[in-house]
């Protein structure tokens, strides 16, 4: 059992930057799960035996990394497979289902989207990748205390919008009978 089995299942964008910030965690310690022992686990105000199954997940992460060969960038593909799932269901919701409230909040978010998109030329990705690609690096130059424009803090906010709404839909589709959970 994963420690964010629960916020994947309810709020699965959540989910999502929640691991790309434990990936850049395990890649800041090298990969070296007694490097994340003393500066992650060790200071938990946890039982021992509480402690043991965190360093128990982070090594199952470290491990998958370096299967995966992402030492230096890169997500696990478990995350990447919930991106991609979501970037269908995306599609799905402006090309096929007619979604107005969910459409609308895309056309609010899609500026951003777009100006994100161009400034990344060929490496350009979906417009959801693209969503949690700006909410974790508004995420990281807060915590580096570096300032953020008030334009860029109006498109992260719609996109978190946009990837809230998603999620609603994304928890509704795997109630569905016959969509198991990954």
């Amino acid at each position: 059992m994963g420690l964010l089995d629960e916020k994947k299942r309810n709020n699965i964008a959540s989910y999502v930057i929640s691991m790309w910030h434990i990936e850049d965690l395990m890649r800041a310690n090298d990969l070296d799960i007694a490097k994340v022992d003393e500066l992650l686990i060790a200071p938990m105000d946890a039982d021992e035996e509480a402690k043991q199954e965190v360093r128990d997940w982070y090594q199952d992460i470290i491990l998958q990394m370096k299967e995966e060969g992402l030492e230096r960038h890169g997500h696990l593909s478990e995350v990447e497979e919930v991106v991609n799932e979501l970037e269908l269901l995306h599609h799905t919701l402006v090309e096929v289902v007619d979604d107005s409230d969910y459409e609308a909040l895309y056309e609010a978010a899609r500026p951003g989207i777009i100006s994100l998109q161009s400034q990344a030329d060929d490496q350009a990705e979906g417009p959801i990748a693209t969503c949690f690609t700006a909410i974790y690096g508004v995420m990281l130059l807060r915590a580096q205390g570096k300032e953020v424009s008030d334009s860029t803090t109006e498109a992260e906010g719609h996109m978190r919008l946009l990837l809230e709404a998603l999620g609603l839909h994304y928890k509704h589709m795997r109630k569905l009978p016959g969509v198991s959970m990954n």
